[in-house]
């Protein structure tokens, strides 16, 4: 699962009857399917992992 910074409001359909809103400006680890498709429509890029992650355990 990669970490993406979304550029552009950005919505995912992993099937008909469901869609996942990304906002513009996020930062979050997601699927490989999600980062894929939303490079190929230019709303978004990969990144390294964040060095300040807040859902990390201490």
């Amino acid at each position: 699962m990669p970490w993406i910074c979304f550029t552009a409001d950005f919505d995912f359909r992993p099937s008909r009857r469901l869609a996942l809103a990304y906002r513009a400006g996020t930062t979050l680890l997601v699927p490989t399917a999600t980062a894929d498709a939303a490079e190929a429509a230019g709303a978004g890029r990969r990144i390294p992992k964040p060095k300040d992650d807040p859902h990390e355990r201490p």
